[in-house]
């Protein structure tokens, strides 16, 4: 790992020193004779790149009708809840609502309804305005790992997901 991070900034060392600071380049050995260490004449000031994917789930009043094809009476149906995995596809949800007591109703993209439970201090009414929350390296919202933020200030885990099924 250490030889892969030497080799790295020996590359980007490469192509942004001048001719003059490549003239002082040396490379010194060390007790381990694997990884060498650079030594250079030239003071470098430490460049740091972050990148973050924010993923908004807007709330009900702003989803497209498309989404959640129900959304006229949605309020009027009666659900049964059945058991579904621990975690879902940030690219097919769509949009979010308050649910009832602790939990948020996620629409997807498909139409399918999918309620998820709130860690505990968390009401669902904090989510009247969408909620966001940060991109995970695998591209899924899962329970008790992600962290979902409300639009107005709020952060709450997940404690589980259940798919709704119209009665």
């Amino acid at each position: 790992m250490r030889a892969l991070l030497v080799i790295i900034l020996f590359a980007v060392a490469w192509t942004t020193l001048s001719d003059k600071a490549l003239a002082h380049f040396r490379v010194a050995a060390i007790d381990r004779p694997l990884i060498p260490f650079l030594g250079l004449k030239t003071k470098f000031h430490q460049v740091r790149v972050d990148q973050r994917v924010i993923v908004r789930f807007p709330s009900q009043d702003s989803v497209p009708a498309t989404v959640g094809g129900q959304r006229q009476s949605v309020g009027k149906i009666k659900y049964k809840e059945k058991k579904i995995g621990k975690c879902l596809l940030v690219n097919r949800l769509g949009g979010s609502r308050p649910g009832p007591d602790r939990s948020l109703d996620l629409l997807t993209r498909d139409g399918i309804l999918i309620r998820a439970y709130l860690g505990d201090g968390c009401l669902a009414r904090e989510f009247y305005a969408g909620a966001y929350m940060e991109r995970s390296y695998d591209g899924k919202l899962c329970v008790n790992r992600d962290i979902l933020h409300a639009r107005t200030g709020a952060k709450c885990d997940i404690d589980k997901f259940r798919l709704l099924i119209a009665r």
